[in-house]
């Protein structure tokens, strides 16, 4: 065994065992698997609510991506910065629902305002179908992070094995305590390296920042533009933030999250601080630009990136010590499990709560479905694994494809939330067109007007359709509405 894979499955080790034993003396329950016990406070809600945002993408995929393509990956500094802003506005209201009226799922939701467990069942199939890849996406980076930072030690497979194993040890032990006590260590040493690289290898390789983003400048000045040399232009750059600002608190995972604050304080809290974590994007995006630079002017080194997203893990293994590679890689691990554990509860979750209890099983008491959740979590986490294992993709394309469908329930949380006339027919009638939509365009490949994501004219079209039928068809119950009304109104 290698110093850098002694480091990494130290840590993997020692990750696991916490969220083991957060679980122990804890009284089992639906509410305990599912949110916490609704007893998050500020530190807890963070780091839960941080590690679940920032995954392997934002530790691999945004390196890959500027190191292929350039500028446009500061898409992402962009709409996490909005989707911030929306939170502190719409995150008290989720916190508050959850507590009032028991909420556990994000379809417990859209049930109870529109008065649908149809919908609710669907909802919930929606969200486990657009979870996969984002799930596959922090397997297959956990083992592309393990393979090359450990210089090939233990490969992809093995790796995404032993996460899988560690994954499903813990969350089945602790539901969504266990992840936010992991989530709590895991955070240090992710910021960490993600901190770390950005100043290291462009010092490194250029002697500073400036020295390398004039080299890229010199050498691959598309790089620095829009449309940058990937071709994506003001079109796809404008509508991928727009589409993942909105998205990013429809995740059905972040809004379980948002269940388990103690207090809507807590949330408020949470919305001002949380950019803090985008001082931890800019490097690196900025270790992506330097690779690219090094890559053109360097056959060798080019020739040792097989793939985009392998750049930043490549610099460290051929440039720096074992032990360092170890510990960033660790880091890397550690930003893909916090967010790998939080999908796999939440879509045992939503099968067990939504699908069964409040579908095909109604019967089903809480105990029991927190039971079956907690069975749940190894068939999806060997699911995600296998997905991993033969269905390799771009991480940054993964994380697109599960926002294009995710992003489609924006306009039940909005409309429900703000909006009385919104109506069941309306909402079923919005979402069947923006699925529909994304997943035909990405799948067929088709190129939109001025490269717009397919994702975000579905959600235009959503609604659009969503408002012209709540319009048209039967209003909303009344004795419904007002009851939800008061379970939202401020006290």
């Amino acid at each position: 065994m290698t110093v850098a894979l002694g480091i990494i499955l130290g840590w993997l080790v020692l990750t696991t065992l916490v969220g083991v034993m957060a679980g122990i003396n804890r009284r089992f329950s639906l509410e305990e698997f599912m949110v916490g016990d609704r007893s998050f406070g500020f530190i807890l809600f963070y780091t839960i609510a941080a590690a679940e945002i920032y995954s392997a993408f934002a530790f691999l995929g945004l390196a890959g991506w500027s190191f292929q393509k350039g500028l446009s990956i500061t898409y992402a500094l962009a709409y996490t910065a909005i989707a911030y802003g929306l939170l502190f506005f719409i995150g008290p209201r989720i916190q508050r629902l959850g507590r009032r009226a028991g909420y556990v799922t994000q379809p417990d939701f859209f049930e109870d305002r529109f008065g649908s467990r149809p919908l609710a069942v669907i909802t919930a199939i929606i969200g486990v179908i657009f979870i996969v890849p984002y799930l596959q996406l922090q397997l297959l980076g956990g083992g592309i992070i393990v393979q090359i930072a450990s210089g090939g030690a233990m490969n992809r497979e093995m790796a995404i094995i032993v996460a899988a194993i560690a994954l499903i040890v813990f969350v089945t032990a602790s539901g969504l305590r266990g992840i936010g006590w992991t989530n709590l260590l895991q955070a240090f040493v992710m910021l960490f390296g993600m901190m770390s690289v950005g100043f290291l290898v462009p010092h490194r390789l250029y002697g500073g920042i400036d020295a390398a983003i004039s080299a890229l400048e010199r050498l691959r000045p598309t790089h620095l533009v829009l449309p940058d040399s990937g071709g994506l232009g003001l079109g796809w750059y404008a509508s991928a933030v727009v589409l993942s600002a909105l998205g990013c608190f429809a995740w059905p995972h972040l809004f379980a999250a948002t269940y388990s604050a103690k207090n809507e304080r807590v949330v408020r809290q949470n919305a001002v601080i949380l950019p803090l974590y985008q001082l931890a994007i800019a490097p690196v995006i900025i270790v992506g630009l330097t690779c690219a630079a090094k890559a053109a002017e360097d056959s060798a080194f080019a020739a040792a990136i097989s793939h985009p997203d392998h750049a930043m893990l490549v610099a460290l293994v051929e440039y720096f010590p074992p032990w360092l590679a170890g510990a960033i890689g660790a880091g890397g691990l550690a930003a893909a499990i916090s967010t790998a554990s939080a999908l796999i509860l939440v879509a045992a979750n939503l099968i067990a709560r939504n699908v069964l209890q409040r579908g095909i099983a109604p019967g089903l008491d809480d105990r029991k479905t927190a039971w079956t959740a907690r069975l749940l979590i190894a068939p999806v986490a060997i699911v995600a694994a296998a997905l991993a294992l033969t269905a390799p993709d771009m991480l940054v394309t993964l994380l697109l494809v599960g926002y294009s469908g995710i992003a489609q329930f924006v306009p039940a949380i909005y409309l429900g939330m703000f909006w009385r006339r919104a109506s069941l027919a309306g909402i079923s009638a919005g979402l069947a067109v923006g699925v529909f939509f994304a997943v035909v365009v990405q799948a067929a490949g088709w190129q939109l007007p001025w490269s717009l994501h397919a994702g975000f004219v579905g959600l235009v079209l959503n609604f659009v359709v969503a408002v012209v039928v709540s319009n048209v068809t039967r209003a909303p119950d009344q004795d419904r509405l007002e009851r939800f009304e008061k379970l939202l109104a401020e006290e």
